[in-house]
């Protein structure tokens, strides 16, 4: 049964405006069911969980250009016939105030629509069944908030959060014997309990947030046990050498060179177990990526990832169904758990506790499962106090400076939630011979640094198969042409390292507010990035190629391509997404620079230290898990000779 819900399309008018609008960006044919009322639904449903701010202009929207259609065909676009309301909107993409409107709508439609169940000639594969695994011992020391009888704990350190940085440094300190309590807002999820299919995933097990500028771009972090580490590729890149040099440069010190890092680094890959992708669960999307690279005469490797036996389930970002991929929660925490230290879970920390100036534990809210405030038994919020001599904040790049701007902690220097770097990055698509099934193999395999001093690396990117039609930015009948042909898609992507520096603020509403605008250099740079990608993937064969930038094109040849080199782009012509936010309490060896010292301890507050990407001076380049990480290995022990 369909649960009920309050919908941002509630008048009878509008909602006829929002299905015919679904219809003619997403059209059916004989092979493909098109959009409808179960779209426009579902679609409904995405933005009431994601960005509920937007659901005024969301209604506003459609209704808008469903009357617009009365200025040419002199009534709305519902009450037109369905080729003539297709031939309209055809025509409103050529219009650059309303093309962009219309790509934001598509953009919904498209992840709405394909993520349906049962469509004919859909792209959603069933979701896997996967096997319960048996509970381990050390599991038992996962407690969800609302399930304490104690609302007060006392111990040596409390970390917030469990992902790259807190669960790194949190597993080390325990090692030297300290009493370790991590608190964890989101959920502990066992490899059979992920939800397998993209939508469900976003809202449960991710926090997104939208920037503001002239680029509107997701950026998201995990928010389960094991943080951002369990929902991501696996990559495992170590900073590059020349961002090594530019950290021991910013921080008057030589600790950040490689030859000191290296130690750092080595125990961090020994414990992850890392080592290149098998390339015998690569398919087609690495050997695409490896021929059109050879044939352009790039360097190009096989990557190095956390997932020793891993055997390609396609999955990775929706979380590992075979715990391949070694999370903090299959890596770092287990050590820490099987020694009495305890995660509680559902537990959003909420303030510094503070005594004669010093930080002497964490206030928290625990929450149900829909993230919602959990009743103790005097009927009020139900609060969870942790005292620790030692704080550790590790909720990463977006969550920490929310958290101390809130609190008015830490920010003597006016830079907390500055500096923002988040590596934006960008696909493109190709269409070959071969069938490619992308989203049966690993999803990032191959790579090439030919560019990286440029701040341009490019890799295999496939995403899951209903995912595709989002990162193809066409709409239309085109759209669906292409799609027929879906086996046979191959996508590839490129990372920037910004030059931008964006910021993050507390909303009135008490959310997240970033603001982020991308330089004229960033956006030459993105331009140059795809036009690499469509030549190596014609390099590499492709019958037809799609760089993911507005308006949609298609290129087929050397000609095509010289066509985007020299297009006039702006910021939002293309399709970004980030998942590597740094630099928001930056490092800083004064006090008037930055919000931590070299030690990760903050300037202003005694006994409080911050371990996770907000500490690192971005951007790198590369997919930054890795160094985050070696970072908290070496917080660990900065920290670990304070404490003694």
């Amino acid at each position: 049964m369909q649960r009920k819900i309050d919908s941002p399309i509630a008048n009878d008018h509008s909602r006829k405006a929002a299905i015919a609008i679904a219809r003619a960006l997403i059209p059916s044919t004989e092979d493909m069911d098109g959009a409808g009322l179960r779209t426009v639904v579902h679609a409904e449903n995405l933005v009431s969980r994601m960005a509920p701010v937007a659901l005024g202009a969301w209604r506003q929207a459609h209704v808008a250009l469903a009357e617009m259609a009365r200025l040419t065909a002199g009534k709305p676009l519902h009450e037109l016939p369905i080729d003539r309301a297709e031939a309209l909107v055809d025509r409103w993409t050529t219009v650059p105030g309303i093309r962009s409107l219309l790509y934001a709508l598509a953009s919904v439609y498209k992840v709405a629509h394909f993520d349906l169940p049962d469509l004919k000639g859909g792209l959603r594969d069933p979701l896997r069944v996967v096997q319960t695994p048996e509970r381990a011992r050390w599991e038992s020391q996962i407690v969800r908030g609302e399930d304490l009888d104690e609302e007060e704990i006392q111990c040596d350190v409390v970390v917030v959060g469990t992902g790259a940085g807190g669960a790194v440094v949190g597993r080390h300190l325990a090692d030297r014997g300290h009493a370790v309590v991590f608190l964890e807002e989101g959920e502990h999820v066992r490899r059979h309990e992920f939800p397998g299919n993209f939508q469900s995933t976003v809202e449960q097990l991710y926090k997104n947030v939208f920037s503001l500028g002239n680029q509107m771009m997701m950026i998201s972090q995990g928010r389960l046990v094991g943080g951002s580490t369990a929902v991501n590729t696996g990559t495992s890149f170590r900073a590059p050498r020349w961002v090594m040099d530019r950290w021991c440069e910013e921080l008057q010190s030589d600790d950040f060179r490689p030859e000191a890092m290296d130690p750092y680094y080595a125990r961090v890959e020994s414990m992850l177990q890392v080592e290149p992708a098998d390339v015998r669960y690569a398919g087609p999307p690495h050997a695409i990526f490896h021929r059109g690279a050879q044939a352009l005469d790039w360097q190009v490797g096989t990557i190095n990832r956390n997932a020793p036996g891993c055997r390609g389930e396609g999955m990775c970002d929706n979380g590992c169904p075979t715990d391949a991929r070694r999370s903090t929660l299959i890596a770092y925490l287990p050590g820490a758990l099987e020694r009495g230290n305890m995660v509680f879970s559902g537990v959003r920390a909420d303030r510094v506790l503070m005594s004669g100036g010093r930080a002497v534990g964490i206030e928290g809210l625990a929450l149900d499962r829909k993230g919602r405030p959990v009743r103790g038994k005097d009927g009020k919020d139900k609060r969870i106090v942790v005292k620790a001599p030692t704080v550790i904040l590790a909720g990463g790049a977006m969550a920490t400076p929310q958290f101390l701007l809130k609190q008015r902690l830490g920010n003597s220097s006016d830079q907390v939630g500055r500096n923002l770097t988040v590596h934006p990055s960008g696909p493109t698509v190709g269409r070959f011979d071969e069938i490619v099934d992308g989203h049966k193999f690993i999803p990032q395999t191959a790579y090439s640094h030919q560019f990286l001093k440029e701040g341009i690396m490019l890799l295999s990117a496939h995403a899951d198969a209903n995912m595709m039609p989002p990162v193809v930015p066409l709409l239309g009948r085109r759209l669906m042409e292409v799609f027929k042909h879906h086996r046979h898609l191959s996508c590839v992507g490129f990372l920037l390292a910004d030059s931008t520096r964006g910021r993050i603020r507390v909303a009135p509403n008490g959310g997240t507010m970033l603001t982020y605008n991308l330089t004229k250099t960033d956006v030459a740079r993105m331009q140059r990035a795809q036009v690499l990608l469509a030549d190596l993937l014609l390099a590499a064969g492709a019958r037809e190629v799609y760089p993911g930038m507005l308006p949609g094109m298609t290129i087929w040849d050397k000609r095509g391509v010289e066509r985007l080199a020299a297009r006039k782009v702006a910021a939002g012509d293309f399709l970004l997404t980030s998942y590597h936010p740094l630099g928001t309490a930056r490092m800083s060896p004064s006090s008037k620079g930055g919000v931590v010292d070299l030690d990760h301890a903050v300037h202003d507050v005694p006994g409080l230290f911050i371990v996770d990407g907000s500490t690192v001076n971005g951007p790198l380049g590369v997919n930054p898990q890795l160094t985050i990480m070696a970072f908290a290995t070496r917080a660990a022990d900065r920290i670990a000779l304070r404490i003694d």
